[in-house]
């Protein structure tokens, strides 16, 4: 017969917390209020405190301990484990509930996509002068002493804190690594030859176009710390595959932002040639992204924080402008995507290489794999939102619609695209006969301007009938640039040519060079002059052998057009 628990031992759940223990609950040695005391407190964490899911379960996590929770009668003791209790897996559920009540919590990180990837990187150069860096690499690496090259503190800090950035976004992109996949890189994992590049890197530097020889330079990196490595280890399976895990890398010139042969390289360089840093050579057991204290001082054993990881995620995408929601787990996402369905036609690797190159279990499911890395793809080619457009996408037809991009134009689409130009033809013919109407009155009034500025009597009783149209005369100045413009059209401005604006970063470093106005000038029923009539020589030459005052040349001329030689 089993014996009884002392008096005390045992209670119901109405009077435990009453319980003389319970203030011992968390001590090393769990007691009988242990799990209802971890209950209550969760309860607190989850429900009045209103934290998320994730930290309710952190704390479930934190008092795990080996054995199940149950009341030792031979010791007339409760052991094992007060996480795993009933009354833990009903508050854990009640805190799920809640969760998903509410939205649930946003784990699911977005995918850092190029181009947000390009703009981090122009975040960088604008926050912090890198080429101050580069530039002084590429005097290291042709014979200055880093002596020689001096920064004060914060410039030396700041430019090693966002190189180490710079140089980690674009490796985690590139090999897709979990966050502690990568922070705990060291020099032993990575295989280079210095001698070959060096010259590469040199012209990186340089600004010169790679060889094809150079673009097939590479180094190798090994990730030791791999998912699902160690458990190939433990069950003996290393030895059938022995390249898992080590990564050529090769440069990438046409994706800065992305290139993780050049950062690598070149935040090597600093960490190994400038006063500040390591200042030596890597030894095999120092880190490549070490912790960097506040005074900027590295160090070689310790690897970066996965919350400084974070931090630097939060401060470059807000920095950039982007939005969302972004743990370390989007530069993953971000390469993986882009390297399966955005990148271009011809490039997009098979789901078999990305299920190697991510380092997934040869046994996970295709479809699971899909669902888990490129779920807005699966979103995209399962959303109809736009069935009733006019010119379908095509999504379901082909991956990342590139469908639409092939496929013959039907007979619907092109008479809409008809009816787009004909609008817009249209539309411009508008605008061209408000510009002829506009021309016009212009050269009206410039006319008008002309006649009654002159002074001279034989100006004064002039017939205004007796002024014409000379569009045709214009029409053939339009066509000849160089040639003088002759009558009242002298005083005609120049108008701004027609065509687009060009771009502001070319308006910033590119003179503008405004080509020759082309006026175009509606033609009047106004009769022509006569032919023959030149514009005489000025000044004009009297018949004593006197020339006229060249300030009253205008005037001799338009006389000479509108009243004729009086000779």
């Amino acid at each position: 017969m089993p014996l009884l628990p002392a008096s005390g031992e045992m209670h119901t759940d109405n009077d435990v917390y009453d319980d003389s223990a319970f203030k011992d609950a968390f001590d090393r040695i769990p007691n009988r209020c242990s799990d209802k005391a971890l209950a209550l407190y969760m309860s607190l964490k989850g429900f009045h405190e209103n934290l998320s899911k994730t930290t309710v379960e952190s704390i479930h996590s934190a008092f795990k301990k080996r054995g199940k929770w149950h009341f030792n009668e031979t010791r007339l003791r409760w052991e094992g484990n007060p996480a795993d209790s009933a009354d833990i897996f009903d508050v854990l559920s009640s805190i799920k509930h809640k969760a998903s009540a509410e939205g649930g919590d946003r784990t699911h990180s977005m995918a850092m996509t190029k181009d947000y990837m390009d703009r981090t990187l122009r975040w960088h150069q604008a926050s912090c002068p890198l080429e101050i860096a580069l530039c002084m690499i590429q005097k290291v690496m042709t014979g200055a002493q880093p002596s020689d090259m001096q920064l004060d503190l914060d410039m030396r800090t700041q430019l090693t804190r966002h190189l180490e950035q710079v140089a980690f976004a674009s490796n985690g992109w590139t090999l897709w690594t979990r966050c502690f996949e990568l922070i705990k890189l060291q020099q032993k994992d990575i295989s280079l030859d210095g001698t070959i590049l060096d010259g590469v890197l040199k012209s990186y530097l340089a600004g010169e176009m790679l060889t094809l020889h150079e673009r097939a330079s590479y180094f190798e990196i090994f990730l030791s710390n791999r998912k699902g490595w160690q458990k190939k280890v433990d069950k003996g399976k290393w030895e059938a595959d022995l390249r898992s895990n080590h990564y050529k890398i090769y440069p990438r010139p046409n994706m800065p932002a992305c290139d993780s042969f050049f950062w690598t390289l070149v935040w090597i360089k600093w960490l190994e040639e400038l006063p500040g840093a390591y200042a030596r050579t890597l030894q095999p057991n120092d880190f490549i992204f070490p912790a960097m204290s506040a005074n900027g001082v590295m160090h070689p054993g310790q690897p970066i924080s996965h919350d400084a990881v974070q931090k630097w995620i939060n401060e470059s995408t807000v920095g950039a402008g982007i939005l969302g929601n972004f743990s370390t787990h989007c530069f993953r996402r971000g390469g993986a995507q882009y390297s399966f369905m955005f990148a271009p036609v011809g490039q997009r690797w098979t789901l078999a290489k990305v299920q190697w190159w991510g380092g997934w279990a040869e046994g996970k499911h295709r479809d699971t794999l899909v669902r888990y890395l490129l779920d807005e793809l699966h979103t995209y080619e399962a959303d109809y939102s736009d069935a009733l457009a006019p010119i379908s996408r095509g999504t379901n037809a082909s991956l990342a619609s590139e469908y639409v991009l092939a496929k013959p134009a039907s007979t619907e689409e092109l008479r809409m695209v008809h009816e787009s130009v004909i609008t817009d033809v249209n539309s411009l013919r508008n605008e061209i006969r408000s510009v002829n109407n506009s021309l016009h009155s212009l050269t009206s009034a410039v006319v008008q301007a002309a006649s009654t500025a002159s002074t001279t009597p034989s100006l004064q009783h002039l017939d205004s009938s007796r002024f014409t149209d000379v569009s045709s005369e214009c029409a053939s100045c339009a066509q000849t640039p160089s040639a003088p413009v002759v009558g009242a059209h002298a005083a005609a401005p120049q108008l701004p040519p027609a065509g687009p604006i060009p771009p502001s970063i070319y308006t910033a470093v590119l003179p503008q060079q405004q080509p020759p106005a082309t006026l175009s000038i509606r033609l009047t029923s106004q009769r022509l002059p006569t032919p023959g009539l030149v514009i005489p020589r000025v000044p004009v030459t009297r018949s004593n052998g006197t020339c006229s005052p060249k300030n009253k040349s205008w005037k001799e001329i338009v006389e000479h057009w509108l009243v004729g030689d009086q000779d």
